[in-house]
């Protein structure tokens, strides 16, 4: 690559900037300081559909936080469960981008969805298991989310780890499409209806809930009912509550999904679906990243985007 050369009397002060780009250690500091990396993502599909998106910089825009980055190209990724982020193969992945993003001080995570849908896509468990043992996975499941907080907090750098809940799928669309895409798998959820799939996640949503009631340094974005609350479908759906009691939890009306208008049409085998019932589309992801925005994001790095104006307001001739 060629790089142009500024006459010396003619551009003293881009050659100035070219000099100290070249002579510190991490190019133009207060350049670095204005755009950095704080936020790592971590977590299953979701969290990659935000990644592949770049979903937070819209509503990290609309904040005044655009100079929040976020990181996590290796630790979102889809098919992932909580089961898998305890083991030290993908924590060495955490550990390695903290290492590469020293100005990270939060986690979002999401996960444990996948852990549900191994549990539940092909069995009722409300008739297949007891009260107690459903209880017992699900906890299960909130073990391995602790750990992975756990895990988290003992880095140093990490101040905040935020667990980003779910909203509710779409049963009748994932009965449609997955047997299709994902052949050889039963994906009828043991006859289920939306009300017990719901529950299902209900039930986990709230452990994760109360996990970062109990745990310092991690906290919980209620997103259970959102999307109908926003759609109005189904009229009068409540919001999700906010912290500290959440209330009311669920939000929403917990025998429906999330509308169609949170998914992306799609076309498989001849056929149009309303999404997957699955995964949530870009909007969707973005409104749900504004309300953690909103609840945590802000508060905690709002006072800095103010102080870094005004900086930049006195710097400017």
């Amino acid at each position: 690559m060629m790089v142009p050369r500024f006459p010396v009397t003619a551009y003293p002060l881009a050659r100035m900037i070219l000099l100290l780009a070249l002579l510190l250690p991490t190019g133009c500091g207060w350049c670095a300081k204005s755009y950095e990396e704080r936020i790592l993502l971590v977590g299953d599909s979701w969290a990659q559909g935000i990644w592949v998106t770049r979903a937070w910089e819209q509503p990290f825009k609309d904040a005044g936080l655009e100079h929040i980055r976020w990181a996590g190209e290796t630790t979102s990724i889809g098919g992932r469960k909580a089961s898998d982020f305890v083991k030290p193969e993908y924590q060495e992945k955490i550990r390695g981008e903290l290492d590469r993003h020293p100005n990270v001080d939060t986690v979002h995570l999401i996960i444990g969805g996948n852990d549900v849908l191994g549990r539940i896509r092909d069995t009722n468990v409300f008739t297949a298991w007891t009260e107690e043992q459903r209880m017992k996975e699900w906890q299960s499941i909130a073990a391995d989310i602790r750990t992975i907080c756990r895990f988290l907090l003992d880095f140093p750098q990490v101040r905040h780890v935020v667990i980003a809940g779910y909203d509710y799928l779409n049963v009748e669309t994932i009965r449609r499409i997955l047997p299709l895409v994902d052949q050889g798998k039963n994906w009828d959820f043991g006859g289920m209806t939306q009300a017990q799939v719901n529950q299902c996640f209900i039930e986990v949503e709230r452990l994760k809930m109360d996990l970062a009631r109990e745990m310092d340094g991690v906290e919980y974005v209620h997103n259970l009912g959102l999307n109908q609350h926003v759609f109005n479908q189904p009229e009068g759906a409540p919001a999700p509550g906010d912290p500290p009691d959440f209330t009311p939890f669920p939000g929403g009306d917990p025998s429906m999904p999330m509308p169609d208008a949170c998914f992306d049409q799609v076309e498989f085998a001849g056929q149009r679906f309303p999404g997957d019932g699955v995964h949530p589309n870009l909007a969707t992801h973005q409104r749900m990243i504004a309300r953690a925005v909103k609840l945590y994001y802000i508060p905690w790095y709002g006072s800095e985007a103010g102080k870094k104006a005004q900086a930049e307001a006195a710097a400017k001739p």
